[in-house]
């Protein structure tokens, strides 16, 4: 474990205002799945704990695509500064969708606004999926709390971040949450109505054909 928390050091070393590589975040995803393995999921069956270390694994990726690390040493606070990222925060949902629609069909190319609304959208999508089959009792309430949370964490980690920076790394917005949090439900109800569909009917107590 030593090893895994040094050579996290030295990657955020390496990347003070970049997200944490992929390599490093999931190797750390994994070191931190086998320790909860041990103490936690010995007595859970061989799906869940397939489920757990893929959400561990995505949980890593998505942070690691996500949030900004900024150490101590390129920290910037200044009232100014905050003042301005807080400014830049995007309240009304989908202006930002607007310009980028807009900036590329004047392009010419539809591609970055699907690739960057289609992302945001699929983002949270293996959460909606990967949950309630680690837990098949988590209904639709509790998946959308999560699924609102989530986003809304990391959308405070980049604004942290911002502030720490001194500059906007990562653009926060409203819409990037109602995006996410579309995407997670959309996929819990479609594996909803996929065990409904697949559930055996049975017949009444008194049917006869």
């Amino acid at each position: 474990m030593s090893q895994i928390i040094e050579m996290v050091q030295k990657s955020f070393q390496a990347n003070s205002l970049s997200a944490l590589p992929a390599s490093t975040a999931l190797t750390a995803a994994a070191a931190a799945y086998l320790f909860c393995l041990i103490l936690f999921f010995r007595r859970k069956s061989f799906g869940q704990n397939l489920c757990l270390l893929l959400l561990f694994l995505y949980s890593a990726m998505l942070f690691s695509l996500t949030v900004p690390v900024v150490l101590p040493k390129n920290w910037h606070i200044s009232k100014a500064a905050t003042e301005w990222v807080l400014r830049s925060i995007q309240w009304v949902p989908f202006v930002s969708a607007s310009h980028i629609f807009q900036n590329a069909a004047a392009a010419g190319s539809l591609q970055p606004f699907i690739r960057i609304i289609g992302g945001n959208f699929l983002a949270l999508m293996p959460l909606g999926i990967l949950v309630p089959l680690i837990d098949r009792n988590f209904r639709f309430g509790r998946m959308f709390l999560l699924a609102v949370l989530v986003p809304v964490c990391i959308e405070g980690l980049q604004l942290a971040a911002d502030i720490l920076a001194g500059q906007v790394l990562r653009n926060v917005e409203v819409e990037d949450v109602i995006l996410n949090a579309a995407g997670c439900l959309l996929a819990y109800l479609i594996l909803a109505g996929i065990r409904r569909a697949s559930a055996p009917k049975h017949r009444a107590k008194h049917y006869r054909p």
